[in-house]
């Protein structure tokens, strides 16, 4: 089994159960803060049961347990090596997210639907990390021959998008041409939205630590991938091949994890 649907009120309990109480009651404080401790054993008892209908639980020995697929999820959950977090600006003005975790040599990708209140596990592969990365920040397949990717200083990024809200701006920007004036087309028609790619490591005590952060644009189709080395942007059209090249540069332990 490597799909796994739960509703807020069954992730709780699967925190519980696996003894990660800090999780489980933050989670219950935004959702549940309302609810006395007698109304909350009720909604953890309907977990029980839901949880049971979908096999994702079992009774041995005078006690509940998840199974050990889901088990993996919610370790993952609770302490991952590394973590991939993906943002972008929904079609309605909302924030649609995506997180893939690594955990023991596995990745698990972990999405979120109706208002946050039931969330996804599956167990993925790297290629299958690829391509839905590929699809969520809608870059094509491959990127045209002819098409070289370009540097720019962070105070020319920053004027370019100043200009599209401040026309003081525009009387500094340099004058474009070619794949910079594409780039910057695209920005104008996307009012300078940035979508967000987080790379994450996690130390001894579980603190987040950014290692890299990619910057999307958010066109319908064939978006530019922006990324800052040292103190320019790289900006090239993305394609596939190129979100394989900067999910492996940044994921170590690569080689252990599954790669179908």
């Amino acid at each position: 089994m490597n799909h796994f649907s739960l509703s807020i009120e069954e992730l709780i309990y699967c925190f519980y159960s696996e003894g990660f109480f800090e999780q489980g009651n933050a989670l219950k404080q935004v959702y549940f803060g309302d609810l006395d401790d007698e109304k909350m054993d009720l909604v953890l008892q309907v977990s029980t049961r839901s949880l049971l209908a979908k096999n994702l639980l079992h009774y041995k020995k005078h006690k509940f347990a998840l199974v050990n697929e889901l088990a993996d999820v919610i370790s993952a959950l609770n302490h991952s090596d590394q973590s991939i977090k993906l943002s972008r600006h929904g079609e309605d003005g909302s924030e649609e997210t995506v997180s893939y975790h690594v955990s023991e040599g596995q990745l698990f990708e972990h999405s979120l639907k109706f208002d946050e209140q039931v969330h996804v596990f599956k167990m993925v592969t790297l290629e299958h990390v690829v391509s839905s990365i590929s699809e969520f920040y809608q870059v094509g397949e491959k990127t045209a021959a002819e098409e070289t990717g370009f540097s720019i200083s962070q105070e020319e990024f920053e004027i370019m998008l100043d200009s599209l809200t401040d026309n003081q701006k525009l009387f500094e920007l340099p004058k474009l041409e070619g794949v910079k004036q594409r780039f910057y087309q695209t920005l104008k028609k996307t009012s300078g939205r940035l979508n967000t790619m987080l790379f994450l490591e996690y130390g001894r005590n579980n603190e987040p630590e950014a290692k890299n952060m990619i910057l999307f644009t958010n066109a319908p189709q064939e978006n530019w991938v922006i990324e800052k080395v040292d103190e320019a942007f790289t900006v090239i059209c993305g394609c596939q091949e190129l979100i394989k090249k900067l999910v492996q540069e940044n994921l170590q332990e690569k080689e252990t994890m599954n790669n179908g």
